[in-house]
């Protein structure tokens, strides 16, 4: 592994923030490749909100040329955010509002691990069914993230276009029960159990 990882955010920040497209690329595939080491470096160096976001940036641009690697490249940005939730950073809105986006807009990467964590009994003889039922999962996992915003952080909210977007493209009801959340609230707590495990070494 060549290059230090803060060096690499700082240039992912930087590239990110000036719009050179081209440099970006190239510094986001190269943490690309070193992903489970760079994972680990995160940790030890307390620098896992900004791999996150530089995991995240990687999937909208749509860098990993296989499914699988870009569903390795989603678990890792949502283990890593998740990290910074359950830490010191609890409380910041930018991080609740990457978790839904990240739940949102790769869906479709984050099923398998809830069909094997939940829905078993659905894998063999339905799997529609099962994907079907992982989905709406994820779509209470992303309207608990919504409502902690809107109850503790109005007005980081107040016309984000992307939070609206993501929410309004959500099929079940908005209004969840209180049992539906605290549901939606252990679904992210052990989806992040499991792949905090998953990438361990």
């Amino acid at each position: 592994m060549k290059n230090n990882l803060p060096n690499l955010l700082k240039d992912i920040e930087t590239y990110s923030r000036t719009g050179n497209r081209k440099a970006l690329n190239t510094v986001l595939r190269t943490l690309m490749n070193e992903r489970h080491a760079y994972y680990q470096q995160s940790i030890r160096e307390a620098l896992q909100p900004e791999f996150s976001e530089a995991l995240y940036k990687a999937l909208l641009l749509e860098l990993d040329e296989e499914e699988e690697d870009s569903i390795e490249t989603a678990e890792l940005a949502y283990v890593s955010l998740g990290t910074a939730l359950n830490g010191k950073q609890s409380s910041e809105p930018e991080y609740y509002k990457r978790r839904l986006l990240l739940l949102h807009y790769f869906c479709d990467f984050f099923t398998d691990s809830i069909i094997e964590l939940f829905l078993t009994k659905y894998k063999e003889d339905n799997r529609l069914q099962a994907r079907n039922l992982a989905i709406e999962c994820l779509e209470k996992m992303q309207l608990a993230d919504m409502l902690y915003l809107e109850e503790n952080n109005p007005d980081f909210i107040e016309k984000d276009e992307q939070i609206a977007d993501a929410c309004n493209r959500i099929a079940i009801s908005p209004d969840l029960s209180a049992e539906e959340r605290k549901e939606a609230l252990l679904l992210h707590k052990i989806l992040y159990a499991y792949l905090k495990t998953k990438y361990k070494n």
